[in-house]
């Protein structure tokens, strides 16, 4: 539309070149202004404003997811001044959700550029419905009655939980009545014909994924909330919907729902042809299938989130030969840029590279740097005393120290995020971790960032050099960790 009415404009001022001085002037005004409104999306500012009743903490956190391939955030946070009111804006070029917390409360808004929004909260009472005004504010004063009266109904937790005593048909009935519930809410409010049609659009968008995401994970909760831990069967029809006209569309990409049932349906499809004997599920299997199944920049954004998997966790050769393809195969700028960066960040953690320095704190209160075991092989560990699959490795790893005494140049060295320092000093006490132990306060410390730390458990081996000898070494419960620490140790 705007490349027709930029040629039909810029023809008529051709047929116009006669005219006198003001006449031409105009039309090059008109031609530039044209010109500039249809060039793309100009980020405008918002204006979040407000008083907080009863606050926990002097400041109010706001955020907004950017993209949600890795789900990264902008965040700032904002002083509350002597009468607890705080002020604040940031640019914007398109319509996104913002989260407001100031705990034990998170207020979720709909922002579109160019909003002016003012709130009201008593932070101390959950139950007490925020007030909101200001310009483009329709929206976020709908979300508020929707999460308020309907949406904290349902969490993901209360969700799946009734896995454990509805059988498949049964669930699919209550998970139809949340979405009838919801759709009715929205569109018996008196408001509705003065909301956004795109805010409309996205929050049908949501919903309905957010129900298919559901139905796709039944067996797994099912399996974990009943007793028995049995996978019920499914029936005859069940993923029926998965065969709906329209079921992919790019237009959806602005919905998180959307995207995380890419990666659900990806895995369906995978498992099937597993069963079938025609594939075998791995990343590199998650990255081509995402290649093989989608289209569009729907199809960018799943391999990309495939990809940025196998950059966080998976074989690093293997990633880098699916990197240049998506390089090759990609077509959507934004993508791209958001692998681009990660995979920059995963090059230079590559096995001979150096392994990034840092200067810690130990347990006992001495200062420790990884510098400090320049000539000796260290067994890097990034755990956390919350982390389940942490503590399951902690009896494997007491294991692997038994059979590796005598071997003085290796060094098994714990960094632990936990942002709670009294509980980890009481997890390395009650489990007898044995090695160096050193704590940064959660992933957001310079170390874990420095390491591109995505998850815990995570392992790196460093050699006698300084340089990271295996990025993606075993942990202790994996058969060939010996052989691996070993054939450091020799090199």
């Amino acid at each position: 539309m705007c490349g027709i009415l930029r040629k039909n404009l810029f023809l008529y001022i051709l047929k116009n070149m006669n005219q006198n001085k003001v006449m031409k002037n105009t039309l090059f005004i008109l031609f530039i202004l044209t010109f500039t409104a249809c060039s793309g999306p100009v980020a405008d500012q918002v204006r979040i404003s407000g008083e907080v009743e009863n606050p926990s903490r002097e400041e109010v956190e706001i955020f907004y997811v950017k993209e949600f391939v890795t789900h990264a955030r902008e965040e700032m946070k904002v002083t509350l001044d002597d009468g607890n009111k705080f002020e604040t804006s940031f640019p914007l070029d398109e319509a996104v959700f913002v989260y407001l917390r100031i705990p034990p409360r998170t207020i979720t808004l709909y922002l579109e550029p160019g909003a002016d929004v003012h709130l009201a909260l008593d932070a101390s009472d959950a139950e007490a419905k925020p007030s909101i005004s200001g310009e483009k504010a329709l929206e976020s004063e709908f979300l508020l009655g929707f999460y308020h009266d309907v949406e904290k109904n349902y969490g993901r937790m209360t969700v799946l939980n009734q896995t454990a005593d509805k059988d498949p048909e049964e669930f699919v009935e209550y998970l139809e009545g949340i979405y009838d519930e919801k759709t009715r809410y929205l569109e018996e409010h008196p408001g509705y014909n003065q909301l956004s049609p795109e805010f409309i659009s996205l929050l049908c968008t949501n919903m309905r994924y957010e129900k298919y995401q559901y139905k796709m994970q039944y067996q797994m909760a099912a399996s974990r909330f009943r007793e028995e831990g049995r996978i019920p069967a499914l029936p005859e029809g069940y993923f029926d919907f998965l065969e709906e006209p329209g079921l992919f569309n790019d237009d959806y990409l602005n919905s998180s729902s959307y995207v995380a049932f890419l990666n659900s349906y990806r895995q369906h499809y995978i498992q099937r042809k597993a069963r079938e004997g025609k594939i075998e599920d791995s990343m590199l299997a998650r990255y081509e299938t995402a290649r093989e199944i989608f289209s569009g920049k729907t199809r960018d954004v799943a391999m990309a989130g495939a990809l940025v998997s196998m950059l966080n966790f998976g074989d690093f050769e293997e990633a880098r030969q699916s990197y240049e393809d998506f390089m090759d195969q990609v077509t959507t700028d934004k993508y791209r840029k958001v692998v681009e960066s990660l995979y920059e960040k995963a090059m230079a953690l590559a096995p001979g590279q150096p392994a990034p320095d840092f200067t810690l704190t130990d347990i006992d209160g001495e200062e420790v740097s990884l510098s400090d075991f320049r000539g000796k092989v260290v067994y890097l560990d990034f755990w956390a005393s919350w982390c389940g699959p942490c503590m399951h490795e902690v009896p494997y790893a007491r294991e692997l120290k038994q059979r590796m005494e005598g071997q003085d140049d290796l060094v098994f060295l714990y960094i632990s995020v936990d942002t709670d320092e009294n509980a980890w000093r009481q997890a390395v006490s009650n489990h007898d971790i044995q090695g160096v132990h050193v704590n940064v306060s959660g992933f957001d410390h310079e170390v874990p960032q420095n390491y591109n730390l995505r998850g815990v458990p995570t392992f790196y081996l460093i050699g006698r050099d300084g340089t990271i000898a295996d990025n993606r070494p075993p942990r202790p419960s994996h058969d060939n960790i010996d052989d691996v620490l070993l054939a450091a140790l020799e090199n």
